[in-house]
């Protein structure tokens, strides 16, 4: 199969090369204008479980998405046609982004199933009860592709290069909160079993009127407590779950882990909320964090004999400090962990002693 996204390909995607020249009309306009992702839009609705304010938005239509990340233990029988990679062949959605990388490029377009639409679509579709009617939801669903070469990601990129797909993701945000009352939400899925889809190395971001509960929870964090999570992470988790230090932040592994090598990295400048506030050198800081917390996920699992698979989550938002939490699929959810009591097969000591042995291994990087 292809290997990357030529250069050819993707001159016939792009709509505009830097997010920063469009408004957010413009953006708007530009899902809009795309019939493919109107036909697979979301309800437009959104609840909220009552216990514990979750939020929660429907598609069905993700269900049709396609997926080229079978299982690693699932080969292909002789003669099985080869796995393709949509996004290298440039079968995907215009973009609006584009930046020039050592090797290739960084790119974002828009999500083809997306978890928000520009506009509130369950009217149209008329297939919601109305009873049901919820909270409208309306917003955009960005993927930002790391890296135009399929085998490329933060875990072997070098450290520029990961700076300036992180100064593209932190433009995106910068314009995506000029206007007021949205949120944004930045992830990364990789694995089938954690919702990646496509293997092509990608972050998705969220724009919405609708706040995420855990970015709520980290404001009443800070409002209760008078300091966000981050400067008490810093502060009360045990210096023996120290993972690295990088200056202007620390990668841990926190007290309360609940699942086998849950990792933080946690910015130390405890007035920093967004990326785009971050200093160059607190960008480094992170894309080393983000390089390092991932290496040490796609060593561990095959070790321990899980199929790779992990989230990244960024929490951020006015007030709370901002952090990084890595999730790797390490154990299942069982019916104690759906009632918020955790059993952890793991112990965070080893667990941090292990990451940091992951790290040394890889000795002085270049960068």
């Amino acid at each position: 199969m292809p290997t990357k996204l030529t250069r050819e390909l993707l001159e016939k995607l792009v709509q505009a090369e830097q997010i920063e020249s469009l408004s957010p009309e413009q953006i708007r306009e530009f899902f809009t204008g795309e019939p493919e992702i109107r036909n697979y839009a979301p309800d437009g609705i959104c609840q909220t479980d009552p216990r514990n304010g979750d939020r929660i938005v429907y598609n069905s239509a993700r269900a049709q998405r396609p997926h080229d990340n079978a299982s690693e233990n699932s080969n292909p029988k002789n003669g099985a046609k080869e796995q393709t990679c949509l996004i290298c062949e440039g079968l995907t959605t215009k973009i609006l982004d584009v930046a020039d990388l050592s090797e290739g490029f960084t790119f974002i377009n828009k999500n083809l199933f997306p978890i928000f639409y520009p506009e509130a679509t369950n009217h149209l579709k008329g297939d919601f009860n109305p009873a049901l009617s919820g909270e409208a939801a309306a917003g955009c669903h960005f993927l930002q592709w790391t890296s135009s070469f399929h085998e490329n990601d933060w875990q072997n990129m070098p450290l520029e290069d990961r700076v300036i797909v992180l100064q593209r993701l932190a433009a995106l945000e910068n314009k995506l909160l000029e206007q007021s009352g949205q949120y944004v939400s930045i992830i990364k899925n990789y694995g089938r079993l954690v919702g990646g889809s496509l293997s092509h190395g990608h972050q998705q971001i969220g724009v919405s009127n609708i706040l995420p509960n855990r970015i709520r929870q980290d404001q009443q964090f800070a409002e209760a407590n008078g300091e966000g999570f981050s400067s008490y992470m810093r502060r009360e988790n045990p210096k023996e779950l120290l993972i690295k230090d990088y200056g202007t932040a620390v990668l841990i592994t926190p007290y309360f882990m609940r699942r086998p090598y849950d990792m933080q990295l946690l910015l130390k400048d405890d007035a920093k909320s967004h990326l785009f506030e971050l200093s160059h050198e607190e960008q480094r800081a992170v894309a080393d964090g983000w390089r390092d917390a991932i290496r040490i996920m796609l060593t561990i699992m095959p070790k321990i004999g899980k199929e790779t698979a992990y989230n990244v989550t960024t929490h951020n938002g006015d007030g709370s400090g901002l952090y990084f939490e890595f999730l790797p699929y390490t154990q299942e959810m069982g019916g104690f962990e759906h009632l918020s009591l955790f059993l952890c097969q793991g112990n965070p000591i080893v667990s941090a002693q292990t990451a940091r042995e992951i790290l040394s291994s890889y000795g002085k990087d270049e960068g």
